[in-house]
């Protein structure tokens, strides 16, 4: 019998006190929303270094946990009330790699991740271990399979695929960019794409990505640094950047050596783009301005913004591009073809068309 995994709305039990006995004051598990909303530092993910297919699984899972977070989409739970997500292999993995996949999902479950966060009701510091994934089910037939996650992986999660903040990034790129050190770095750099400047201590930089202490400098240079910046270039992400290594603590009566690495972030504007992205981004702003009504300010304007920020600017063109064939052949009215646009906005970018009435809350 095949086992099918629906989606639950969370459960929120209610908010315990602290008990105490003899002056010991007691450990009380969080809440389910309490465990969402911890912020964690001290965060390490060990044991082996992360596969470029691992490294995918996580930006898949990641995503789906972002989608609950704000509240696009309810993570489904399984018989004993954990959360699953559902992967599709050939999106972590490319076509016809499922075995693959499947091998690389069970070897996380030998990764342990820790992270150091307070405890709300007691006010103490928890050092908290795991793993991120406890079970893998693969659903004989298909393409996916479906990963039990570990609830405490979850602050880590937030923390390690999106930065501090919650960041999003373009989940497409994140998949198909070469490398894990280069994957990491583009999810880096989104979460700080707000700077122009994000100084990196080398060793820092060294434990978030895990690269081998043996590693000079130079070696960090040409391995890990250079391959990534031309990569993320390359791929036409709408936020990129260059580096410089700089001594930012000599040490007197040494000669000075680079202990830190300025990351020059640099996020693409509408106007920058070319050639084939600046002709999809006026074709979707023909069509995204007539979904959102024809309005006569710059809310248009800021839905482009929004998809660009998301990397999904090819995404909603195609569906834009297959809106307008339909229209062109008659099988759909324009109306139609406009309010079905309107509803993916809505559902995937919290973008709001308006209503006859003025809706100042457009992105609410």
């Amino acid at each position: 019998m095949a086992v099918s995994f629906i989606s639950l709305t969370l459960s929120r039990t209610q908010k315990k006190k602290p008990m105490a006995t003899n002056d010991i004051t007691l450990y009380i598990p969080p809440t389910e929303e309490e465990v969402m909303l911890i912020q964690p530092n001290n965060v390490t993910f060990g044991q082996y270094s992360v596969t470029e297919w691992q490294e995918n699984l996580l930006t898949l899972i990641s995503d789906q946990i972002q989608q609950h977070m704000t509240r696009e989409k309810q993570l489904p739970k399984d018989l004993f009330n954990q959360p699953v997500v559902e992967i599709k292999c050939d999106e972590a993995g490319g076509k016809n790699n499922k075995s693959k996949v499947l091998k690389e999902a069970i070897a996380m479950m030998r990764k342990n991740f820790s992270f150091r966060w307070v405890h709300p009701n007691i006010h103490q510091t928890v050092e908290t271990f795991g793993v991120v994934i406890t079970t893998v089910h693969n659903i004989k037939g298909t393409n996916r399979v479906a990963l039990t996650l570990n609830p405490w992986a979850i602050p880590f999660l937030l923390y390690y695929g999106t930065g501090v903040g919650g960041t999003r990034y373009g989940k497409n790129i994140a998949l198909t960019l070469r490398g894990n050190y280069t994957k990491r770095l583009y999810k880096i750099i989104c979460s700080q794409r707000d700077r122009r400047e994000y100084y990196y201590s080398i060793d820092q930089f060294c434990k978030d990505l895990e690269i081998p202490a043996s590693y000079s400098n130079a070696q960090i240079d040409q391995k890990v640094l250079r391959p990534a910046q031309t990569r993320i270039k390359e791929s036409e992400a709408d936020v990129w950047f260059d580096y410089k290594f700089i001594c930012k603590t000599p040490k007197k009566g040494q000669k000075p050596k680079a202990d830190t690495i300025i990351l020059f972030i640099h996020a693409r504007n509408p106007q920058e783009l070319r050639g084939d992205q600046q002709q999809q981004y006026s074709f979707v702003y023909r069509w995204v301005y007539g979904a959102l009504s024809y309005p006569s300010d710059n809310t248009p304007v800021r839905a482009l913004d929004k998809i660009l920020e998301s990397g999904r600017l090819k995404d909603v063109y195609d569906r834009c591009a297959y809106y307008d064939d339909k229209v062109c052949s008659g099988e759909m009215s324009t109306a139609h073809a406009q309010n079905s646009l309107a509803k993916m906005l809505r559902e995937d970018f919290g973008i709001k068309a308006r209503g006859k009435k003025k809706d100042p809350d457009l992105f609410g």
